[in-house]
């Protein structure tokens, strides 16, 4: 997996289906405004970009 910029499979439907499986296991984004939820979700891409880097045998 590269860049999130560049690379084709890293989409918002892949963040979405995430946030998906997170919630369906009972975990909530925090109250507080869709500011909160959006600095959340941001810090769970960045999250999610080095997780599919490490499934994927990179390392730095």
């Amino acid at each position: 997996m590269g860049n999130s910029t560049t690379d084709l499979r890293f989409t918002p439907l892949l963040a979405a289906e995430v946030q998906a499986v997170l919630e369906k296991h009972g975990y909530r984004l925090p109250a507080g405004g869709d500011h909160v939820q959006a600095l959340v979700l941001a810090r769970v891409e960045g999250a999610l970009q080095n997780l599919a880097a490490i499934f994927e045998g990179r390392t730095w």
